[in-house]
């Protein structure tokens, strides 16, 4: 209890210290800005502007004299000072419980599907009559004029009705073998 009480009277007297001077500094600052004030009108400059010129000096210095300290930068705020930060978080748990259990589940439910298949039109064809490479949106050899049909490059699965490549040997989707 003793370094408590120590530590609560340490803080008090500082921040009395603080206060002293920020009214020190007023007092300073605003006997500056009548002697200002009085050398400006001695000049002959209007008092009017002298006024407006001397309140803005003055909001700019007394907002940066009275500002709060516990107030972030945007600095302060982006990049942390990690030892101060460091006794706020809480502690990280090492060991994470993983459960098999509702792994196993999952995986009973699930079943295995063969995802190498090609595009359902091949994007490059070969013509049969002539043998020139055709892109896949023709639907006519340019050079002999021999037409493509959709059968020639497209089959369906018997079991499922699935539309697939030619060239594929097996159903992606229910894994029956095609011819």
């Amino acid at each position: 209890m003793k370094n408590e009480n120590k530590g609560d009277y340490k803080e008090k007297p500082v921040r009395q210290r603080g206060k002293l001077v920020r009214i020190l500094i007023l007092i300073i600052y605003l006997v500056f800005v009548v002697f200002l004030f009085y050398i400006l009108s001695i000049i002959g400059i209007n008092p009017f502007i002298t006024i407006l010129l001397l309140f803005c000096m003055s909001s700019i210095v007394l907002g940066s004299i009275f500002r709060k300290t516990k107030t972030k930068t945007i600095y302060s705020e982006l990049y942390p000072d990690k030892k101060r930060n460091k006794n706020q978080r809480p502690p990280r748990k090492l060991e994470l419980n993983i459960e098999t259990d509702s792994e196993e589940l999952v995986q009973k439910k699930l079943r295995n599907v063969d995802l190498n298949f090609r595009y359902r039109k091949s994007l490059i064809n070969k013509c049969e009559n002539c043998g020139m490479m055709i892109t896949g949106y023709k639907k006519k050899c340019p050079t002999c004029g021999k037409d493509f049909e959709l059968k020639e490059v497209i089959k369906k699965c018997k079991t499922c009705g699935m539309t697939i490549p030619k060239s594929i040997k097996k159903c992606p989707i229910c894994g029956t073998r095609t011819l």
